[in-house]
């Protein structure tokens, strides 16, 4: 049992987790207000008058915020991190692998690699068959190739073994990622909306093949969210190894915020990848469970996506409707989502209903639009 506790005086707030059992608890003294997040689902323990301690994140999160630093502070702190690395492991026979996905938190850990180790440090890429977007395979080729010179000392990984499901006795092939997360639904067990089980298969199993001798430099915030920001509190300096798959890894800019990101590549003139301007991402993975937090953002995207990449509008759109069709063989339910006796209830089937939901619209426009034609 993992227990780390972390306290804002300023606020009043405090949070404790049990990473053994993945269990979060907010204390609230000056309101005496407790609010509990078990298993992905918060419930308010003690409903005092000062339900703002129900929002558990801000308390972190504002936390960062009021004790933020500049751009240049940050710069030197990373180049210190990245200096204890040469110091403490490079010497010793360890390589520095950079983990560049595309994206501009990536983007800035391999500038920040480059200006510290030169062209002498490995990029790898982890490509998602069947859910990677041409552009930015396309787009970190150039990249690397534009800082290395070369693509020798650049890794292109991806699995390859089939995907066996022994609970559900299904084998896949790695380029059927829309059928894994059909299968995989958190339509059922929303709870779990924390254990995507496509990270798992396409990222972490390939990431234990790589060489031991390799550490590996990543681009995670802990300003994503209030997960990443408890994991990584128990880390030294960014530093740790991680029990997943097994590598030295050093989180290089897990105190930076977004704000300093952009302001970073903005000020270095460094060139993002060209999908964020299309559709707000950088096409890693075009089918993923974080793009689906609401309505409305399901089908901005969608929207994009049917703009821009027609291709990926029929691909996500066929996935969604597998992924109602296995929903409703599984709780036997034929009602509409918009009319669903669970609509109101936040914590059953909430994947499900969303994109139901989306899907009744799309539908709908559908049919108002041959009408006027």
């Amino acid at each position: 049992m993992t227990w780390f506790s972390y306290w804002t005086e300023d606020r009043g707030f405090g949070i404790v987790a049990d990473f053994g059992r993945s269990r979060l608890r907010i204390v609230c003294k000056e309101a005496d207000c407790r609010a509990e997040l078990f298993n992905g689902r918060v419930r308010l323990v003690e409903d005092k008058p000062h339900r703002w301690a129900y929002h558990y994140g801000r308390a972190v999160l504002r936390h960062v915020h009021e004790h933020k630093t500049t751009l240049s502070e940050l710069v030197n702190r990373a180049l210190a991190r990245l200096r204890k690395l040469d110091e403490y492991f490079v010497s010793k026979g360890y390589k520095p692998l950079v983990l560049f996905s595309g994206g501009k938190d990536s983007l800035v850990v391999l500038d920040l690699c480059y200006r510290y180790f030169g062209s002498d440090l490995y990029v790898a890429y982890i490509h998602i068959p069947g859910n990677t977007h041409e552009e930015c395979d396309y787009y970190v080729l150039c990249t690397v190739e534009r800082y290395l010179g070369s693509l020798r000392r650049f890794y292109y990984l991806y699995r390859t073994e089939p995907i066996r499901l022994g609970g559900l006795g299904i084998e896949l092939s790695p380029d059927e990622f829309d059928k894994l997360l059909v299968y995989t639904s958190l339509a059922i067990h929303p709870r779990d909306i924390r254990a995507r089980k496509c990270m798992v298969y396409y990222k972490v199993e390939v990431m234990r093949q790589v060489p031991r001798h390799f550490v590996f430099v990543s681009g995670a915030r802990a300003s994503d969210g209030l997960w990443r920001t408890l994991y990584m509190q128990q880390m030294h300096d960014g530093m740790f190894k991680s029990p997943v798959h097994k590598h030295w890894t050093l989180e290089l800019i897990c105190d930076w915020s977004k704000e300093a990101v952009l302001e970073y590549i903005k000020l270095n003139n460094l060139k993002p990848n060209p999908l964020y301007e299309k559709i707000n991402h950088s096409g890693n993975c075009m089918i993923c469970p974080a793009y689906f937090s609401s309505v409305e953002k399901i089908l901005l995207y969608m929207n994009k996506l049917e703009r821009y990449y027609p291709h990926w509008y029929r691909k996500v759109l066929d996935f969604m409707r597998q992924y109602m069709q296995y929903h409703r063989e599984r709780v036997k339910c034929n009602l509409p989502c918009s009319k669903c006796p669970y609509l109101r209830d936040k914590n059953r089937y909430v994947y499900a209903k969303r994109i139901g939901i989306v899907l009744e619209l799309l539908d709908n426009s559908i049919v108002k639009y041959l009408q006027k034609s």
